[in-house]
């Protein structure tokens, strides 16, 4: 039994800020051990990657928030922006304002069904040299961030 937002769930419940599976790429977002406020995709995407839901939803938002690696949201760098209608798929170049998210990480909030699920990811930089988000930095500054309210 794990505690979300102060929630007891059962083994079979899903945590409360991830209702739904997200794929970014083909790669399945997973919650790590010990962390209830998002999944994680563990490999850099590409900049086109697809994100895929298991089914297709009315309305699908997608906004996703440039970070630090520790989770700190940049001051002042907009969120990719996406609608799709009657979809369980979009690729993440399909922004509102037609620029592709630049390399770095992201926490992207999907809101599809009536719910939000939290996932982390990066896009991969040409070079190959941007690093993964340490996903300890990340829950401890978000942890901070809810006490703080």
């Amino acid at each position: 039994m794990g505690i979300v937002a102060g929630l007891a769930l059962g083994a079979e419940e899903r945590p409360l800020l991830y209702p739904f599976d997200v794929e970014v790429d083909g790669r399945l977002a997973v919650m790590p051990e010990g962390n209830t406020l998002f999944a994680v995709v563990r490999q850099p995407v590409q900049a086109g990657a697809a994100v895929t839901l298991e089914k297709p939803s009315p309305l699908l938002v997608i906004n996703a928030f440039p970070c630090k690696e520790d989770g700190t949201v940049l001051e002042g760098q907009p969120a990719g922006v996406i609608f799709a209608r009657e979809t369980n798929e979009v690729k993440l170049d399909a922004t509102i304002d037609k620029k592709p998210l630049a390399p770095g990480t992201y926490l992207m909030n999907v809101v599809a069904h009536g719910k939000t699920s939290r996932v982390v990811f990066t896009v991969a930089d040409k070079d190959g040299t941007l690093k993964m988000p340490d996903i300890k930095k990340i829950f401890a500054f978000l942890k901070k961030k809810a006490g703080e309210k």
